[in-house]
């Protein structure tokens, strides 16, 4: 038997969150249990060699009847241009659920870093913690969120983080845009600043840290981390490109 057959799923939801990024939202012909921070594949019959993307999940796993993909649109690739021109009702496929990028399970402070849409298996995890508090299934647990983007066309969730920044008992976020517009107030610079920054120096930093985006950008913060003096067993990443 396949490891993981695949599962028809009709798409429902288009929602432009961005430049170029877009939630596409799957009603999934059997449910898919994953746990937040796993990956699905989707099959695009025209790629080549491999007829498969992969793509985080960014919806709460306490809906596995359904599914969420944050995806930006690539110019000139397979996956991106089947779904620049996706329709409400049309029927893709799925195989999954993947990947060991999940959430440790130890109520230690939890300090994320995300370049664009790597910013995706993060929300799944604080919509299912924030979810779960809300039900006190969970203890109160720290995080703190650094996300990088190229300029403000491709910011966004902003409104979603300031919800939780609110809701949440200690839930924090800093916006960092390594090419910002004249008219932006507020901190410029790459996320790895912004995360050195927060840092102390002398003493190792307490809990995990998860690397989610481009490969300079988690090269750079692991470098950073084993200079400060963080186990490399309490690092976690994923590799988009």
């Amino acid at each position: 038997m396949e490891r993981f057959p695949p599962c028809a799923a009709t798409l429902t939801r288009i929602d432009a969150l961005a430049r170029d990024t877009f939630l596409y939202r799957f009603e999934l012909e059997r449910p898919i249990p994953f746990r937040a921070g796993q990956f699905v594949n989707m099959a695009v019959p025209t790629a080549k060699p491999r007829p498969e993307r992969s793509y985080s999940v960014f919806s709460d796993p306490g809906q596995p009847g359904t599914l969420g993909l944050c995806i930006k649109l690539l110019e000139g690739g397979a996956a991106s241009e089947m779904l620049r021109v996706a329709k409400v009702g049309d029927a893709y496929s799925f195989r999954g659920p993947m990947g060991v990028f999940t959430l440790a399970d130890d109520g230690e402070p939890v300090s994320f870093v995300a370049t664009g849409t790597g910013i995706a298996p993060y929300h799944a995890m604080l919509a299912e913690y924030a979810r779960r508090l809300a039900l006190k299934e969970v203890a109160p647990r720290t995080f703190r969120l650094y996300f990088g983007v190229r300029d403000e066309g491709d910011l966004f969730l902003t409104d979603t983080l300031d919800r939780w920044a609110k809701e949440l008992p200690d839930f924090g976020y800093e916006v960092c845009l390594s090419r910002p517009s004249a008219s932006w107030t507020r901190p410029a610079g790459r996320v790895t600043a912004a995360l050195a920054a927060a840092l102390p120096v002398g003493v190792p930093p307490a809990g995990h840290f998860y690397l989610c985006g481009n490969g300079p950008m988690i090269e750079e913060t692991k470098a950073l981390l084993a200079e400060r003096g963080v186990d490399r067993k309490r690092v976690h990443y994923e590799k988009y490109y």
